[in-house]
């Protein structure tokens, strides 16, 4: 079922690429509708994460409710979205999760993909809605692609998401996904948030996704208050000095270990890059020109470094989104966020918009490879 998801993946894409191609030129002349969409469908979370302070500021009552989801929906602001990732806070807490999910795959006319970030650890609401998720994805033809949260292995992810017996239930959502893909063609992995705390946990988590057979994407942790509230928190668990070292010599094991074609190798090697050097930016972003934010009450923003322009509760999106205080507070962004910003948000849809960034990305990922390949052989030997 992987090479089926992978063959329609790459097939999709390839579709896109004209219509990529003219977007990436036209966005540099003027604003032009979305084509990502990352949607917290609320902050209300069944963990306490070290890194993370959205469940601080989860409220129920402020999330929008599903008819207000369908009405914003409406907006003509949506009609070009190929990509909607679905986050929180945890999705999994809302009841109305599937019928979320159904009226983004009505309402968004080009929609190729859906993604979700789950923590797995209600596997007996998280396992019947992913399912009926996966179904419903591919009864519409539309590539879905899951990831659970696992920040260490054993007690360390149990600490660090503040949950008893948190990694033992993320585990029982985790096998109930890869079941399901013996019947169902999507992607499915696990996702892990590296910082100060699990640092030297890395190596683990990565031995026992690779004994589970899982897919496995590493994240640095980063701290923004328009995404994840948590930029009080920097003091405390940003990995600096020889912690900094040792996560920069970890992302770079990556891409010189890992396949070159791998996609997360993309990201890995951004991680490398900014942390050696001094956090200057070189990989794409689709935010910049053709990605946009919802948060659980109805503000819309265009990325983790963007305040909110608007509340689609009280006006159209599209509206919001075009207006000229809008556009000039994204070309700030650009001028004063972009050059130092962390965020591997959808960098693989970039690399795939933005194809000489990626092009340039594989020349050197390839030299470091070979780097590393001499330095074996010279050990060797020794």
């Amino acid at each position: 079922m992987a090479q089926v998801y992978a063959a329609k993946y790459l097939t999709k894409a390839a579709l896109s690429a004209p219509r990529d191609l003219v977007n990436g030129y036209v966005a540099r002349h003027r604003p032009i509708h979305p084509t990502v969409l990352i949607f917290h469908i609320t902050f209300v979370c069944d963990a306490r994460c070290n890194m993370c302070s959205n469940w601080q500021r989860g409220d129920r009552k402020q999330d929008m409710t599903l008819e207000e989801i369908e009405r914003a929906l409406d907006s003509s602001l949506w009609k070009n979205i190929e990509i909607c990732s679905i986050s929180g806070g945890e999705p999994t807490t809302r009841n109305d999760l599937v019928d979320i999910c159904r009226l983004v795959t009505e309402k968004l006319p080009r929609l190729r993909k859906l993604t979700l970030n789950t923590t797995g650890l209600t596997p007996h609401r998280a396992i019947p809605m992913l399912t009926k998720i996966v179904e419903l994805c591919t009864a519409r033809d539309v590539i879905f692609s899951g990831r659970v949260s696992i920040d260490g292995v054993g007690e360390v992810h149990n600490d660090v998401r503040r949950v008893k017996r948190g990694f033992a239930k993320a585990g029982e959502t985790i096998a109930a996904m890869k079941a399901l893909q013996k019947t169902h063609s999507f992607n499915f992995g696990i996702s892990s948030t590296i910082f100060s705390m699990n640092l030297d946990d890395a190596e683990n988590i990565l031995a026992w996704a690779r004994n589970e057979q899982l897919d496995i994407v590493f994240n640095m942790v980063r701290f923004t208050e328009a995404m994840l509230g948590n930029s009080e928190l920097e003091g405390d668990i940003k990995p600096v000095a020889k912690e900094e070292e040792q996560m920069r010599q970890f992302f770079l094991d990556r891409v010189r270990q890992d396949p070159l074609l791998d996609g997360q190798n993309f990201i890995y090697m951004h991680y490398a890059d900014m942390i050696g050097n001094g956090y200057h930016r070189l990989a794409p972003c689709p935010f910049q020109s053709q990605g946009v934010m919802l948060n659980p009450d109805g503000g819309l923003f265009f990325c983790e470094n963007s305040r909110v322009v608007g509340n689609v509760r009280e006006e159209d999106a599209e509206a919001i989104y075009f207006r000229e205080s809008a556009q000039a507070h994204r070309d700030w962004i650009r001028a004063e966020k972009c050059p130092t910003c962390l965020s591997p948000c959808q960098m693989n849809v970039a690399a795939i918009k933005q194809v000489v960034p990626y092009a340039k990305f594989l020349v050197r990922a390839s030299a470091e490879k070979r780097r590393h390949r001499n330095r074996e052989l010279v050990a060797a030997s020794a």
